[in-house]
């Protein structure tokens, strides 16, 4: 079974609006901090709560989708409930209350990419599933491109409250596009009434993929951090600095699709692997980084290696079994905020305590450690290894002659 044209350009509206503000905001953010009192390392420390948060909400997302199963009312709820924090973020004095209210926002911004990750894995067919992954992974290029342009003219004109009021208008979107999104459920196996020693866990190659996603999402993550404190020491402006976003996004746009329509054809695993050694590029540019353009081309590179993410979701589908496939992507979708929460504390501190240099060597060795932990992961289609652990399970519960 394939996905609906209608589930697919509601699930990607859906889709491009939290990642419209989020990539929209994260390049000012550390500026914006600042303006409040915070240094480098106080900056950091801000980001990493706020992926924190991320992270939880997509942990949280994946465990109340096991307990609550209606996908669609669980993905309003989130919508909703983000606005008035979009909002809020405009309307406190304080670097502590810019924290708290920045949390509640990703908190249910994680909650919502993991609801639409689940749900695009439950529509899309086998034979499809990495292209339609990639081409919901172009909402994130899309979204950077549109909200980094457009957040960073609203506060170069407006200032920071306007931005922000305008962020929360825009979240009204979501809600709205997810009303046409047809609901799915997950649907359990029949190993589900097997005893519980025979339930499929995440297997090995999961949590290779786990962990090497988190180690260059943190290298991922020292790129965006260093690239805003970097550029705000340099004068440049907040439309400039929020137009390397815009600009990285434009140019690393195509990319998710196109990976991941290869991903179906020539395997994921090679690719990942590819997406993951740009990151080590993005670092080394941004070394010499000094003109705008070469900021615009570190964020460029730096987003090919975030766009792998929608291949890995494509090869969670893969290795593991429908039965956790919620589990296994909610923690998946997890990964990336909890390098977020590591790489903004960890390049804060590290730029604060050791400089320049030495961070972007720190984010180098994460890099090649990610791509270390990929080679161990061997990928098979997903619906052979479930029916050959469920022929097992037969075999074991058949009495003896």
């Amino acid at each position: 079974m394939n996905i609906t044209r209608k589930q697919l350009i509601a699930l990607f509206i859906c889709s491009l609006v939290p990642w419209m503000v989020g990539n929209g905001l994260i390049p000012l953010l550390p500026v914006y901090a600042s303006q409040l009192g915070a240094d480098s390392a106080v900056s950091g420390y801000y980001l990493g709560f706020s992926y924190l948060a991320l992270a939880l909400g997509a942990l949280s997302a994946g465990w109340i989708s096991g307990k609550l199963p209606r996908l669609k009312l669980l993905l309003l709820i989130a919508t909703v409930i983000a606005i008035p924090a979009a909002w809020l973020m405009g309307q406190v004095g304080t670097v502590w209350g810019l924290a708290i209210v920045t949390a509640i926002l990703w908190f249910f911004g994680g909650m919502e990419f993991v609801f639409l990750g689940i749900l695009t894995g439950l529509s899309a067919g086998a034979q499809e599933r990495g292209k339609i992954y990639g081409l919901l992974g172009l909402t994130s290029g899309l979204g950077a491109f549109a909200g980094g342009l457009g957040i960073g003219w609203l506060v170069d004109h407006w200032g920071y409250t306007s931005a922000f009021t305008t962020a929360a208008v825009i979240m009204i979107i979501g809600p709205l596009s997810a009303l046409f999104i047809e609901d799915k459920e997950i649907t359990p196996s029949s190993t589900e009434n097997a005893p519980a020693h025979h339930t499929p866990g995440l297997g090995k190659g999961f949590y290779f993929l786990f962990a090497a996603c988190i180690l260059t999402s943190i290298a991922g993550f020292f790129v965006l951090l260093i690239r805003s404190i970097v550029m705000d020491n340099l004068t440049f402006s907040p439309l400039e600095i929020s137009s390397t976003g815009a600009i990285g996004g434009l140019v690393s746009m195509p990319f998710p699709f196109l990976m991941g329509w290869f991903s179906d054809r020539i395997g994921r695993k090679t690719l990942i692997f590819t997406g993951y050694l740009t990151a080590l590029a993005a670092l080394i540019l941004l070394a010499v980084s000094k003109e705008l353009w070469h900021f615009w081309i570190a964020l460029g590179i730096n987003g090919i290696a975030g766009g792998t993410n929608s291949i890995g979701n494509a090869l969670v589908n893969d290795l593991v079994p429908s039965p956790s496939l919620g589990k296994a992507l909610s923690l998946f979708g997890a990964a990336s905020w909890i390098g977020g929460v590591a790489g903004f504390a960890i390049a804060g501190v590290a730029l604060q305590n050791l400089g320049f240099v030495p961070t972007l060597v720190i984010g180098g060795c994460l890099v090649v450690a990610s791509v270390a932990l990929l080679i161990p992961i061997q990928a098979g289609p997903r619906k052979v290894r479930q029916f050959d652990s469920e022929k097992v399970l037969c075999d074991e519960m058949m009495p003896d002659d």
